[in-house]
């Protein structure tokens, strides 16, 4: 996946740095390996609407705790919960630990709305796993939405 998501930035002309580490599973993790000046470490959670089948990604700064009932009234719910490991495989072609923007890629006919929280999109930077805990991407905001806009998400910013 990670070569999959470093052509994409590629064909895009998209300028971003790759750096490889050891794996990380946790925000806490990868922040403790992994310092960028000037850049936003972020979280990424895939979590459904409690009551019916509809999907989000979710982005928050790494140290942002996730208000389940306060993100999910920005689309109408009243409370989000985690996706299961399988809906993870299944709609976006990857493990828990390995959640990112970048898994959009591997999306197929349903099409999860992004929440990304206002502190992200105002950053300067920002980091994700390219789908691989083994690796990070660091590349501009102006670029991350020029990626967002390449496969035409639905972005929400929240500022839960």
């Amino acid at each position: 996946m990670m070569n999959k998501v470093c052509g994409y930035l590629d064909s895009l002309g998209i300028k971003y740095t790759l750096l490889r580490h050891e794996a990380v599973v946790t925000t806490e993790e990868s922040r403790k390996i992994i310092h960028v000046d000037n850049c936003m470490a972020c979280k990424s959670l895939y979590v459904k609407d409690k009551k019916s089948d509809n999907y989000y990604l979710v982005v928050l700064p790494f140290d942002k705790r996730a208000s389940m009932r306060g993100l999910a009234s920005y689309v109408g719910c009243a409370k989000f919960e985690f996706a299961t490991e399988e809906k993870l495989l299944c709609d976006l072609g990857v493990h828990r630990g390995s959640v990112s923007p970048f898994a959009y890629l591997n999306e197929g006919e349903y099409k999860a709305t992004l929440l990304i929280h206002r502190e992200v999109w105002d950053a300067q930077k920002v980091k994700f796993h390219p789908c691989d805990n083994t690796a990070t991407v660091v590349l501009s905001v102006a670029d991350f939405k020029l990626f967002l806009q390449s496969i035409g998400k639905k972005v929400i910013v929240v500022d839960d």
